[in-house]
């Protein structure tokens, strides 16, 4: 199972406080802690240079890092059936192809999504909206020559948001080349804690996933792993692997990903302390 990858999303405070000043410092500072991926945040914009994208590409080469992108929170391909020729589509569209080349020139091909909010639309057209335009931005990356990608899209925590696994595993029907982001921290929140009451609901969730989607898409899955504060509404905020109180059964997935064999990147997402607490799923992975 070596081609099971650990990583953090992002430079955790840890690194700083030891010194750290970049992410390009970052691919050996990991690789040294045992870990192989490394997801960017561009959750707040796209505000990288091709050359930069680059620099970080050719460090986490050296050191075995996969690397892959979080797309900007700003995306929303619910609210309505875009005009590919009209702003929204172009916004949308730029953020996404955007990403696939910093990403692709950091070596990787994997891109975070979030699909969006239903708002005030009914749920069914939100989802119709979402799949119209996934449809149409995959189309217009292709015609660009940018298709080595993977859209990783995201299972998210609050209940307005588009991404409940099932709806998640509808939407990869889009293309080969869409794959969920099964963020199981977002799960338990909207699923209001029955992770942690129930571990096997994490076995039900992944063979449904096999089901819908089938076993090489799950195969090579991306994960986010978190323990997350939630409400009635849903997630509240990220937290730590050793908050007790929110966290749940990694052992439960640990356990899937070896019978089934997958090879999926598995990215941590705590509060602060990223690096450390991915260590942490590692270590518990190989007991």
């Amino acid at each position: 199972m070596d081609k099971v990858r650990f990583g953090p999303s992002g430079n955790d405070i840890i690194f700083y406080e030891q010194g750290g000043k970049n992410t390009v410092q970052a691919m050996k500072w990991v690789s040294e802690m045992g870990l192989r991926a490394f997801e960017y945040s561009f959750t707040r914009g796209t505000n990288m240079s091709i050359e930069m994208a680059r620099k970080i590409g050719e460090e986490a080469k050296k050191y075995d890092v996969l690397m892959s992108v979080h797309a900007p929170y700003y995306i929303n391909l619910c609210k309505g059936v875009f005009d590919v020729e009209g702003e929204d589509f172009a916004k949308n569209y730029r953020w996404i192809s955007k990403c696939v080349e910093l990403v692709n020139a950091m070596g990787g091909n994997r891109v975070v999504v979030h699909l969006g909010s239903q708002g005030e639309l009914e749920r069914n057209e939100a989802i119709e909206n979402t799949r119209h335009n996934l449809e149409n931005i995959i189309k217009r990356l292709d015609e660009r020559g940018l298709n080595d990608f993977l859209l990783c899209i995201e299972t998210m925590g609050r209940f307005k948001l588009i991404g409940t696994h099932e709806e998640i595993c509808q939407l990869c029907m889009v293309d080969a080349r869409v794959i969920p982001t099964l963020d199981f921290g977002h799960i338990n929140c909207v699923l209001q804690g029955e992770l942690q009451r129930e571990p096997g609901k994490i076995k039900e969730i992944v063979e449904y996933v096999e089901e819908k989607i089938g076993k090489e898409k799950l195969k090579k899955v991306h994960v986010h792993w978190s323990a997350i504060v939630y409400t009635d509404k849903g997630e509240r905020v990220h937290t730590i692997l050793d908050d007790e109180k929110w966290n749940f059964d990694f052992g439960a997935f640990a356990e899937i990903v070896r019978k089934k064999r997958l090879e999926p990147v598995i990215i941590c997402e705590s509060k602060n302390i990223m690096a450390q607490d991915a260590v942490k799923l590692l270590k518990w992975f190989k007991k």
